[in-house]
């Protein structure tokens, strides 16, 4: 009798554990990132005074990353939905903004380095998601490779449109990227679920308004000067 019901009990068993583990769906929020620079340890002052968090939020396909940390600030905002960015700088008594067209977009993507994604079949966790893996490397330099981390737990579409990974499905949760000859070492170290305002999705009105070339030169010539 045991024997018969054996693969009943199994099938059934099977069949609750299907129906109880459901997907995690989330569609607003905050995500925080620990924030690392791998080849700047050694510069003490310039390592002492980078930010070492971000914090990400995200509603309706819309998303403001937000580094600070004394008086300096930087805050993107992306409209993966219009395939918009717009951005925010402060540093002391200055402080700037800036909306890219569609040639200044054109001009970021294209200033970014180029890099392959290799997908991967390992799975584990962050910061409470389910993630997947992939391997980037660098299309000019093959010994520079990236792991990244992305889960599709987090529905916003498209929302690598605008940085080099925009073949990874799935919204980022441990990646690397260079900017101004530093890269940075993002990793999500806790969720938030929360109510996002709409303010928090909208362009900061404080600061002065300059073209994208103007932007990026005021960041680059920064962070040179840390050097």
């Amino acid at each position: 009798m045991i024997k018969r019901l054996l693969p009943l009990l199994m099938l059934f068993a099977i069949t609750l554990t299907a129906c109880t583990e459901q997907k995690r769906v989330v569609t607003e929020g905050r995500v925080i990132y620990s924030v690392e620079y791998p080849n700047h340890k050694d510069n003490f002052f310039l390592y002492s005074i980078l930010p070492k968090e971000m914090t990400v939020n995200f509603k309706d396909g819309l998303m403001e990353s937000r580094i600070e940390k004394a008086n300096l600030k930087n805050i993107l905002l992306v409209d993966c939905n219009q395939k918009q960015v717009s951005a925010y700088f402060s540093y002391g008594d200055e402080a700037v903004k800036v909306a890219l067209g569609a040639a200044d977009i054109q001009n970021m993507l294209s200033d970014q380095k180029a890099y392959t994604v290799q997908f991967t079949s390992e799975k584990d966790t962050i910061a409470g998601f389910n993630v997947k893996k992939a391997i980037a490397t660098a299309v000019k330099n093959p010994s520079d490779k990236i792991e990244l981390w992305y889960t599709d737990e987090i529905r916003l579409k498209h929302s690598n449109w605008y940085n080099p990974f925009h073949k990874v499905p799935g919204f980022l949760l441990a990646y690397a990227i260079d900017r101004y000859g530093i890269r940075m070492e993002f990793r999500a170290k806790r969720f938030e679920e929360m109510n996002i305002a709409k303010e928090e999705l909208t362009a900061d009105k404080q600061g002065k308004v300059i073209r994208y070339a103007e932007y990026n030169r005021a960041l680059g010539d920064l962070f040179k000067s840390f050097e």
